[in-house]
């Protein structure tokens, strides 16, 4: 899987800074088109003038005090975009843009549906939320858990990234993110590396097979020592060995039976949550349909 068009979400933030260098190392290494989104969320207005909010400033709620607010946040929106273009533009390159309103995961969502893959920053541990956050919680979880195509959650500096490290246990959604990762690998000129998480000694066997199944299926990669294996708890496994080796992590998910349960456990999100490091979620094509149609069967069944 090569990405041909790119779609990177903006704010402002340093996160969001973050995000748009991996949009333009991406977009650069493999020629690619970029554009860069900013959304203006209605919610926002409504949480800066609740009466309560709006006495202790001294502002009255009025329709022309939402349209001054409205109009703030669009002037934000144009300026954040418009320095987006300006940085491109010093790299020798040209962006689209766009500028939305409406709620800040939805619109993210129905743009990204349209690209290849969607680049995106989050809030790291221990730093202090942005309004957005404080709203909505952790818009990248959401986006991660909607989105049709990859989702590369940008953390880390790029100068941070020494090689790609993927998280392979067999399954198809690995597979894929496997050969994303060695694809992406080559492009970007970095050293590839996959590892197998086993809970204890007596699987080791089995992740030996998985691992060499794996090796099978490269082609760039296939003359390289890619694959280990590492006995742990999965999750704090893969957080602690990309940290240990500066890694872009990719994750192969078949996706999330629903916000609840993704909020109270899955692997991805415990990485996307505690991990410092970025990570690449891949997808198989046409999962999100898949679930939704077997949550709706599940539902008729509880009825």
């Amino acid at each position: 899987m090569t990405f041909s068009n790119i779609l990177v979400a903006l704010d402002g933030s340093k996160n969001s800074q973050i995000a748009a260098e991996y949009a333009f190392w991406l977009a650069s290494s493999l020629d690619a088109d970029l554009t860069g989104q900013y959304v203006v969320d209605p919610r926002l207005i409504e949480l800066f003038i609740e009466r309560e909010f709006a006495e202790e400033i001294g502002m009255e709620q009025s329709v022309e005090t939402l349209e001054k607010v409205f109009s703030a946040l669009r002037k934000i929106g144009r300026v954040v975009l418009e320095r987006f273009q300006a940085q491109a533009k010093g790299r020798g390159f040209e962006v689209s843009t766009r500028l939305c309103e409406g709620h800040i995961v939805e619109e993210i969502v129905r743009n990204a549906n349209k690209f290849d893959l969607l680049i995106m920053g989050h809030r790291g541990r221990g730093e202090q939320p942005l309004p957005t956050g404080i709203l909505l919680g952790s818009v990248a979880e959401r986006v991660v858990v909607s989105a049709n195509v990859p989702v590369l959650v940008a953390v880390q500096p790029i100068s941070d990234v020494s090689q790609i490290l993927v998280a392979y246990d067999g399954s198809e959604a690995a597979r894929g993110a496997l050969l994303m990762a060695e694809n992406l690998a080559k492009y970007l000129q970095i050293k590839l590396r996959a590892i197998t998480v086993v809970g204890d000694e007596a699987e080791k066997s089995q992740a030996k097979f998985l691992a060499e199944q794996g090796a099978s299926y490269l082609r760039e990669y296939q003359d390289e020592d890619v694959f280990s294996v590492v006995e742990g708890a999965v999750g704090a496994t893969l957080i602690q060995s990309a940290a240990a080796s500066n890694s872009l992590l990719v994750l192969g998910a078949y996706g999330f039976k629903n916000p609840e349960q993704n909020v109270l456990g899955s692997t991805a999100t415990k990485v996307i949550r505690e991990s410092r490091r970025s990570i690449l979620l891949y997808r198989p094509p046409g999962i999100t349909e898949h679930l939704k149609e077997r949550t709706a069967v599940a539902a008729k069944k509880r009825k």
